[in-house]
């Protein structure tokens, strides 16, 4: 049996999807919220961050990706991962159909509460939308709009 290492600093992988002017994000609905964030998790033991980066677009997705280069890095406030580095990547879609995913989000006996919704948002839309984190948010709106 694996032990993680409690002092060891949990890292996640998050892709920034952009082409034709839309970003595809989840909108991830909740009995008592609905935000909208973009694919990824946590990288698995062993895993470099582009493999993990890969694995998720494929378990949520159903995609392959190329990962281009880092967009951001940050350190997750989020109360279920707070503490937790972050590292976005810019991505292109490569191969796949968007929706044939099998990740544990879509299992409905999962640990996952809500809905995982994947959409292509038009850019200019997300200044309207709760996308988090914030960062990242004000990032893609300074950059791409």
């Amino acid at each position: 049996m694996i032990h993680s290492n409690p002092k060891q600093i949990t890292e996640r992988v998050r892709a920034v999807i952009i082409d034709d002017n839309r970003i595809l994000l989840i909108n991830r609905i909740k009995k008592d919220q609905t935000y909208w964030v973009v694919p990824g998790g946590k990288i698995e033991l062993g895993e470099s961050k582009e493999e993990a980066i890969k694995r998720e677009c494929m378990e949520e997705l159903g995609v392959t990706v190329h990962v281009k280069e880092l967009f951001m890095e940050r350190i997750s406030d989020k109360p279920e991962t707070i503490g937790h580095k972050e590292f976005f990547y810019l991505c292109d879609i490569v191969d796949g159909e968007i929706g044939t995913g099998q990740g544990p989000e879509f299992n409905q006996s999962g640990f996952y509460e809500g809905e995982h919704k994947i959409v292509w948002v038009d850019l200019k839309k997300i200044l309207d939308i709760d996308l988090k984190p914030e960062e990242v948010k004000e990032k893609i709106i300074k950059i791409f709009l």
